[in-house]
């Protein structure tokens, strides 16, 4: 059984997000809202912050750096629109303010207008090409515009400025990652890794890179110092999961996807279960972990080709193909419920609509060995003439069990049997579809 393990890379905040660098200001002298506003901003009070700061800029001339503090007041509070128009105050009177055009940058990357961040990193370095935040924050807006190669050239450059920075060494490994660049983007996390010891994230990159390498029980290692030092992270938990399912420890996977669950449930986690349940010949088990997972989201493709699978297991055919169909309508690019579609079809001797389910599966994903092996052995056996499509098995008694388990597990109203109806006679249509 394959468990693809998760590839997507974590991206904590603060160990990701756009940092921010306001210099020290003089503070102008009988000032009394804005003493009042720095005290609040710096005890992390941003509404009462900006409530002084508002009644500050009454004074004229209007200091800078209450435009400064009321931007980053206002970014605290996620206003960012208003923060950005903050920052083009003090830029509009002091043209070559580096840390108006930081922030500017961090505002605009939080809006999503990454490209316009970029370009105001860029005026930051300008000005001081020596600040590695800067070139930091460009690497991560460069990333959000899928740049990756001036992204890296943007971390390694932070590093030169600050060879201690851990985060950007973790960005630099984020992007070697995505790069396919696997040997170095794990130097890259050993070394965020050395500079700060005790952050989780580091730890839990570095278990994916690991696995990816097939190198499991080092991943293993790094999963547990992720949760180590952050223990609800409840992905850490699916990660170490999915590890051991590759190493055939399913039982102990199980273990890992259901702590998970109690941390965060979500449909991820309980999918994870439904597949290792019916490794474990669980299928009824399977049943219930995947209705979970269709209650928290009715739209994932995985838990319908989970209930496919564990419907094939209980012999159970027609309904699965139902479940394999609703799976592929929500996702047309799920390669697993293309596979089990084509076992059915198989099993039912419909040999030409099993090969072209094989080829599906097979170009959404060439590494389906199940699809691979199955698609040449029933090419070999359309080379005999068709036999008649088998009728259903009249075991009315074992469908009224599989109907009660389901109808057991609600979903928005409405059971899982209900989903996955029509049956009998509709559902014999699908072979034509």
């Amino acid at each position: 059984m394959d468990h693809p393990l998760d590839e997507s890379i974590s991206q904590q905040t603060g160990a990701q997000g756009p940092a921010t660098a306001i210099p020290d200001a003089v503070q102008p002298s009988d000032q009394y809202w804005l003493d009042t506003g720095n005290a609040s901003y710096e005890q992390e009070a941003y509404e009462e912050a900006l409530a002084a700061y508002k009644q500050a800029v009454q004074i004229t001339p209007v200091p800078l750096v209450i435009y400064m503090r009321m931007g980053e007041s206002l970014f605290q509070l996620g206003h960012y629109d208003q923060a950005l128009t903050a920052y083009e105050q003090v830029l509009q009177r002091e043209p070559e303010n580096v840390y108006a055009y930081n922030c500017s940058g961090n505002a605009l990357y939080r809006l999503g207008l990454y490209a316009q961040a970029r370009v105001a990193y860029q005026q930051a370095i300008r000005l001081e090409p020596q600040e590695a935040i800067f070139h930091y924050n460009k690497g991560l807006a460069l990333i959000a515009l899928n740049r990756l190669d001036e992204a890296l050239m943007a971390f390694m450059q932070a590093l030169q400025c600050n060879p201690d920075d851990a985060y950007a060494c973790n960005s630099a490994g984020n992007v070697l990652y995505r790069l396919c660049r696997y040997a170095q983007a794990l130097n890259a996390y050993e070394r965020a890794i050395a500079l700060k010891p005790d952050e989780a994230v580091f730890y839990y990159n570095s278990g994916k890179v690991l696995a990816f390498l097939n190198r499991y029980d080092e991943a293993l290692l790094a999963f547990e110092q992720a949760i180590r030092f952050d223990p609800q992270d409840a992905q850490a938990y699916i990660n170490m999961g999915n590890v051991l399912a590759s190493m055939q420890r399913s039982k102990e996977a199980l273990h890992k996807y259901k702590a998970a669950a109690r941390i965060a449930p979500s449909a991820e986690a309980y999918n994870k279960q439904g597949v290792i349940l019916a490794h474990l010949n669980c299928p009824m088990e399977a049943l219930a972990v995947h209705a979970q997972a269709i209650q928290l989201d009715p739209t994932s493709a995985s838990a319908f080709a989970g209930i496919g699978h564990a419907l094939y297991q209980l012999e159970c055919y027609y309904e699965a193909l139902i479940a394999y169909r609703r799976a592929i309508e929500l996702d047309p690019g799920c390669a697993d419920a293309y596979n089990g579609k084509g076992n059915i079809l198989r099993d039912l001797v419909c040999y030409k609509e099993a090969y072209e389910d094989y080829s599906r599966a097979l170009q959404l994903d060439p590494h389906c060995a199940s699809a691979l092996f199955w698609k040449r052995q029933v090419w070999l056996s359309m080379r005999t003439p068709n036999r008649r499509l088998p009728e259903p098995t009249a075991d009315t008694a074992g469908q009224e069990q599989v109907s009660d388990a389901l109808s057991t597990f609600v979903v928005r109203g409405q059971s899982v049997f209900a989903a996955l109806v029509p049956w009998g006679n509709r559902a014999r249509e699908l072979r034509d579809a």
